[in-house]
């Protein structure tokens, strides 16, 4: 075979494993059901949005919110609008399917550009998708049907635009202020694009200031960075979020996606994410060759690391910062006399290299192909929304206020709205009222109100509750109401549970729907085995099944759920003091 048909195999090898590679996080993507609580608010506020031609001024919702205006009100009622509208329209034209479809190309489309940035520094195409698939691997876990997904793609475009512009000049550069508008209207994102080009004009700065000579890029980048500030007032909230920007993120606490990284890793509430922790290594060993890198590219990772370390949320933006700085240092670390022999025989094996790339691309997606084949556009119905529950409440009237589990409440929103308002949802437009839903949630006594008093503050009536926390412990109040001759459970399913307040408002409902309490630990036991199997490492889910098993009278059960976490926390005080029982 001549060298150039090697040449041409080898673009042919090449180019299908990159197609076969995108195909596969095309479809992982597809394949996930609609799953996130908070899309269902932005699409109950999308409907209203193109129902009343006007953006919310006041939350319609919600019967605990204020009519007082506040900034954080403004910025969580208005700042989504775009989205809101763009998913709302699909969701009419398509329904779920439209919805699943959009995020799987927005996705892909982040993966585009990821790919594009790594390629650009010069690498492989093996190194590429290599790479790519490390990102790919988190990505995986930001699938949310939010407006956050414009944010992931926009970022990974304007990152794309200011990389383009650093090695080649470009003067596509200009776009990104017109773009930073369109996210501006779309999601409070668009923050990460500003400090993403303030972190580019500080690079700059600074090399001028080193090497005390007249810097171009510098100057062009510093237009950029006032014409996106600018270009980004361009939504109705004006430059309220760059006033409120840390004051619109409080009141997190106990909300996963806002929980630092290793903290949720050492509690073993998620696995360890092995690809975050070789990109972080990667990154560490980068920090020795910061000449060759370059400061923007280091000050891009310490940042973004940093980021990464404070909360969960924003470890797809490190990865998908980090991946083409990784590729450059790799790139750089074949210098070295230690890789330099390694480096040599792998280039001289590249048809191979992409033929085995091939070969992993097509077992990928034939493996995919089943699930594909039985696969619904729906909801997760099984571990995210109380659809039979909402469907129970539609069709019964429950006299009094509705108090809700916060993650359900998006979903509340879209199935009950406006016949039935919800007590809290993920938009906590109102931080301090956080405090009386967790007195209530924890079944607290309250420093300043018990979670009785706060019922009748509301003029509650009715809980509607999945058993379990998101981490997997039981929630106190579920415990409790089992436990309260005051209150009646008149519905369960295999996820949700409503009790209602013994008193004259709903006398001949309960009589009517009264079940027996210990049919709420079937909901608990199917929740939790369930997650257990999913969350190899939660040790949480496990402590819930023994507790319910040991209540329940069935020792053997609980005794084996117990030492199964043990296997999995041997340290957790919790499972040791409970094993003594035993």
């Amino acid at each position: 075979m001549s060298l150039r048909d090697k040449i041409n195999l080898n673009n042919v090898i090449k180019n299908t494993a990159i197609f076969l590679f995108f195909l596969f996080y095309f479809l992982s993507f597809l394949l996930k059901p609609v799953y996130n609580n908070d899309f269902w608010w932005h699409l109950a506020t999308g409907k209203y949005i193109v129902e009343n031609k006007s953006l919310t001024k006041s939350d319609p919702f919600s019967y605990t919110t204020s009519d007082t205006p506040t900034t954080r009100k403004s910025i969580i009622l208005k700042g989504y609008w775009l989205a809101q509208i763009i998913f709302y329209k699909i969701y009419n034209l398509w329904d779920l399917k439209g919805i699943i479809i959009l995020r799987s190309l927005l996705l892909i489309l982040f993966m585009f550009f990821v790919f594009l940035n790594i390629k650009k520094q010069g690498s492989s195409e093996f190194l590429t998708l290599l790479l790519t698939t490390g990102v790919f691997y988190i990505a995986k876990g930001f699938t949310g049907e939010r407006p956050q997904l414009f944010t992931f793609f926009i970022f990974s475009l304007v990152y794309y635009l200011l990389e383009d512009f650093r090695i080649n000049r470009s003067k596509k550069i200009f776009l990104i202020p017109p773009i930073v508008m369109l996210l501006a209207n779309m999601h409070p994102g668009y923050i990460a694009c500003i400090l993403l080009i303030t972190i580019y004009l500080a690079g700059e700065g600074i090399n001028s200031l080193i090497k005390k000579e007249k810097n171009n890029r510098a100057r062009k980048i510093l237009i950029i960075w006032i014409l996106g500030v600018v270009f980004s007032m361009f939504n109705p909230n004006g430059p309220a979020v760059y006033v409120n920007i840390f004051s619109i993120g409080g009141h997190t606490e106990g909300i996963m996606e806002f929980m630092p990284t290793f903290s949720l890793y050492a509690k073993k509430v998620d696995p360890i994410s092995y690809p975050y922790i070789i990109f972080l290594f990667l990154s560490i060993i980068g920090l020795r060759y910061i000449k060759k890198i370059g400061l923007v590219h280091i000050l891009l990772l310490v940042v973004f690391s940093a980021m990464s370390f404070m909360s969960i949320r924003y470890l797809i933006f490190y990865m998908c910062v980090s991946a083409p700085i990784l590729a450059g240092l790799i790139l750089n670390l074949k210098d070295e006399r230690i890789f330099e022999k390694i480096s040599g025989y792998l280039n001289q094996r590249e048809i191979i290299l992409n033929s085995i790339a091939c070969i992993a691309g097509i077992y990928l997606i034939f493996n995919t192909i089943p699930f594909l084949a039985k696969y619904e556009f729906k909801e997760d119905t099984r571990f995210a929304f109380p659809k039979d529950a909402a469907d129970f409440l539609n069709k019964h009237e429950i006299k009094g206020n509705i108090f809700n589990e916060y993650g359900f409440g998006g979903y509340l929103i879209w199935r009950l709205y406006p016949e039935k308002r919800v007590f809290i949802d993920g938009r906590t437009l109102e931080p301090e009222f956080m405090n009386e839903y967790r007195t209530i949630a924890s079944a607290d006594s309250g420093m300043q109100k018990s979670w009785e008093e706060i019922i009748g503050k509301y003029n509650i009536s009715y809980i509607v509750m999945p058993p379990l926390y998101p981490t997997g412990e039981i929630y106190p109040i579920v415990e409790r109401l089992i436990e309260n001759d005051d209150w009646a459970l008149v519905y369960n399913d295999h996820l949700s549970l409503i009790f209602v307040k013994k008193n004259s408002q709903n006398d001949s409902f309960i009589k009517t729907f009264i079940k027996d309490k210990k049919e709420s630990y079937n909901t608990i036991i199917i929740q939790a085995s369930a997650r257990a199997k999913i969350k190899g490492v939660n040790p949480y889910y496990l402590i819930a099944l023994g507790k319910v098993f040991y209540k329940m009278g069935r020792m053997d059960d609980a005794r084996k759920a117990f030492l199964i976490a043990y296997e999995r926390d041997p340290k957790n005080p919790i499972i040791n003091e409970w094993l003594k029982k035993f």
